[in-house]
């Protein structure tokens, strides 16, 4: 009989931001003319800069000029929590499933001690979090068997259950959105594109065309894993060009990797890849002011930190000695 396993802070979250409507509201601070857009990212567009979207066509004025407000309509709070239970049933239904558990996340991230490029993360220390959220979490922790974690994310968790499932062929399916999870071995099922994904071995990269002309890169198994250290993660605020004079896009990391077939062959790509950013070793000063030297192997090793979901408490994924087995000149 399966047995689903839940990363439930992905249901705690998608249902809580389903119960309310958010907007903002933008307000010249010289003017006191206030402008409603639907996000920020309409209000100033997507890069770094902040200086896109409706802004960037404002001639005279950056965001130094605007009073940002959220503006933020809850339904109900039974609403939410009728939502969690809704999902979790379907999904239930779905798999004929009647044993389940799951994770939710709790204090601490061993992710954020060992980073020291960017802050893991940092980029979402103004994201307002939806209101019933926490509300959400605690009605799992009762309702639900969720085990909160600490220490790690809730994400390393299902993953470790997916590993082991994976390696004992118990029939565990994991519940999850997260894109990391196609780096990692084991059954995964994607509620919101009701996608059942069987991620093992080496695995393989795609580009795809989007609607809007644009590519996107899809993958599974260790080298989504490779091209995710490549590429890093805006999400989680880890990026391999951060101090590198020279561009990253997903299109340089997908013909880095795509011609792979063997993890020897993917580390010596990585290694390619990492010296194009990272030809000298160089002295940075970091988000915190400390200043020490970096070169294209700590960075490597770094992005491996931030990328790799772990299989068991501790597991990391030590580059030098990994390339030191396969042969590959460090």
């Amino acid at each position: 009989m399966t047995v689903l396993c839940f990363d439930y802070d992905s249901i705690c979250f998608r249902a809580s931001a389903a119960t309310e409507t958010r907007s903002i509201k933008a307000i010249n601070k010289a003017t006191k003319e206030a402008f409603s857009f639907d996000n920020r990212s309409a209000f100033y567009g997507r890069d770094r800069k902040k200086s896109g979207g409706w802004l960037s066509k404002q001639k005279g004025l950056t965001l130094d000029d605007f009073i940002i407000e959220d503006v933020i309509e809850p339904a109900p709070l039974s609403v939410c929590l009728k939502n969690v239970d809704s999902m979790i049933a379907g999904i239930l239904k779905k798999f004929e499933a009647k044993e389940y558990f799951g994770y939710i996340g709790g204090s601490d991230n061993f992710r954020k001690a060992v980073c020291t490029l960017l802050p893991y993360k940092g980029n979402r220390k103004e994201a307002i979090p939806p209101m019933h959220l926490e509300a959400a979490r605690q009605h799992v922790i009762t309702h639900h068997a969720a085990i909160v974690v600490n220490g790690r994310e809730a994400d390393d968790l299902v993953a470790e259950n997916a590993y082991d499932a994976f390696k004992s062929k118990a029939p565990v399916v994991c519940i999850g959105l997260d894109k990391d999870y196609m780096g990692c071995d084991g059954t995964w099922y994607n509620f919101v594109t009701d996608k059942l994904v069987q991620v093992e071995g080496f695995g393989k990269l795609e580009r795809l065309q989007k609607e809007d002309k644009t590519f996107e890169v899809k993958g599974t198994g260790r080298l989504w894993k490779y091209y995710q250290v490549c590429q890093g993660d805006t999400s989680d605020n880890y990026d391999p060009a951060c101090f590198s004079g020279s561009k990253n896009g997903p299109m340089k990391c997908f013909d880095a990797l795509k011609d792979c077939t063997t993890d020897k062959e993917a580390f010596v790509a990585m290694k390619k890849h990492f010296l194009s950013l990272y030809p000298e070793p160089k002295e940075i000063t970091n988000w915190k002011g400390d200043t020490f030297e970096i070169d294209w192997l700590y960075v490597m090793q770094e992005m491996f930190d931030m990328a790799h979901m772990q299989r068991w408490e501790g597991d990391r994924v030590l580059v030098k000695d990994v390339m030191q087995r396969m042969g590959v000149e460090v």
